[in-house]
């Protein structure tokens, strides 16, 4: 039984024949790995950046005074609420524990969402673009080149195969 011929063997077989497509096609994929690896090297280089801003920055608040100092004799809102209840404080008391709990819950999660950026991080993000910018119209060009060369390959294989299912049914 024959093996059906694929694109990518016919593929294989036009860069092979053809100069000018086995080095556009070669140019793209250095092209593509070049800009990956650009790509990789700027996130990693704010990832850093940014790690490192961070924890000076809580570090610098860590130093500062505690501003929820008085919560740390509290396991939750029940808790205050149970003090109250047992004359441990006063109500007044109580609604200002509420409110700076409340404050510090809304604090949290704001640095949840928090993402460091600052004129260096906005720097290198305008960079990142620059170089794609740079390069965006020969990988156009390069895609295009290997676009129209695999639908061709597939167009290939296809007549291969049809001639060959043809001769063999003789």
């Amino acid at each position: 039984m024959w093996q059906e011929t694929t694109a990518e063997d016919v593929l294989k077989v036009m860069r092979h024949d053809s100069k000018k497509l086995d080095e556009a096609m070669d140019e793209l994929d250095a092209l593509n790995a070049d800009l990956r690896k650009v790509n990789e090297l700027i996130t990693n280089a704010v990832i850093r950046y940014r790690k490192e801003k961070l924890k000076k920055k809580s570090l610098k608040k860590a130093e500062d005074e505690n501003t929820f100092a008085e919560l740390d004799d509290y396991t939750s809102r029940e808790n205050i609420r149970d003090c109250y209840g047992y004359d441990m404080i006063t109500e007044a008391e109580m609604d200002r524990l509420f409110y700076l709990w409340d404050l510090r819950e809304e604090q949290r999660a704001k640095k949840k969402s928090e993402v460091y950026e600052d004129q260096v991080t906005k720097m290198l993000q305008q960079g990142l673009n620059a170089i794609e910018d740079r390069y965006r119209d020969r990988k156009e060009e390069l895609e295009e080149i290997r676009y129209k060369a695999e639908t061709e390959a597939r167009r290939r294989a296809q007549v291969i195969n049809e001639s060959r299912q043809g001769f063999l049914a003789i």
